[in-house]
């Protein structure tokens, strides 16, 4: 079954959840209004990212990612041990970036150590990490809508089961799927502060949005918020990656990036795959 997305709009899916986080990078942390705007890879920020390397975020994204391209489906124990892989041995990690899971997923690793069941995420947690490594699970699923909103959740509950973040991951892959970004929200103002709670990503990114009419002026409007831009820097990547395509990032992005060229063959594998369990 065909998927309603081209393949270059695959590679910017997913390439641009990567770049989105590598922008965020400089400026993570910080107040807004506190630092130099970051104006792209490496410019403006108090700390320049080392060959545009990305957070710990994007290592899950590749975590999920290899398990899809592995079981050629979903396989939550191993995407778990995988996640516990990164946490313990940095594995699919940027040179030098220690593992670096917020305290929910840090919270669920170890009760999947303890119990077995991957389906370890708080039933109250509410942080956006199961938007922010969503791309994997369109690319490989995005064939069928509704088995790419399904998967979406299961990839959430491993971390983060809360129902609004269930709910966000499912709506976030169904736009991706579509390419309906036309149906987001347009909020007249970004949120007071980008907390990491997934609504507030969403707020920010949502905004973000309506900032610009190109990847680079819209993925720029969401990590210059500041506080968690990894997280919103990766969210925008990825629903800009899915309107402008791979080939509307900016080149001297990609060049800049980290691991490029292996996250580039991920996605044309992940875009390639037809799920047995779809």
């Amino acid at each position: 079954m065909q998927k309603p997305f081209s393949e270059d709009q695959a590679h910017g899916m997913l390439v641009g959840l990567a770049v989105g986080d590598a922008l965020g990078m400089a400026v993570a942390g910080q107040a807004r209004g506190c630092f130099a705007l970051v104006t792209g890879l490496g410019a403006g920020g108090p700390a320049e990212p080392r060959a545009a390397q990305w957070s710990g975020a994007v290592s899950m994204a590749l975590c999920l990612a290899q398990m899809l391209r592995s079981a050629n489906g979903w396989d939550a124990e191993d995407a778990m041990k995988r996640f516990v892989n990164w946490r313990d041995f940095g594995y699919l990690a940027a040179p030098g970036r220690h593992a670096d899971p917020d305290k929910e997923t840090r919270a669920a690793l170890l009760a999947f150590e303890a119990s077995g069941n991957p389906y370890s995420g708080g039933a109250e947690t509410e942080g956006s990490a199961g938007i922010v490594r969503l791309a994997p699970v369109v690319l490989g699923y995005g064939a069928v809508k509704e088995s790419a909103m399904a998967v979406a959740q299961l990839q959430s509950r491993l971390t983060h089961a809360s129902p609004i973040c269930q709910r966000a991951a499912a709506n976030l892959a169904e736009v991706l799927v579509t390419g309906e970004h036309g149906r987001l929200p347009r909020p007249d103002a970004p949120p007071g502060a980008v907390t990491g709670h997934v609504r507030d990503t969403l707020h920010a990114v949502f905004w973000a949005m309506a900032q610009g009419r190109t990847f680079r002026d819209v993925v720029l409007a969401a990590v210059n918020l500041g506080g968690d831009a990894c997280a919103t820097g990766a969210v925008a990547g990825q629903l800009a990656g899915r309107v402008w395509g791979y080939e509307g990032i900016p080149g001297d992005w990609l060049e800049m990036l980290w691991d490029h060229d292996k996250i580039l063959v991920t996605a044309d594998d992940l875009y390639a795959m037809r799920p047995i369990d779809q």
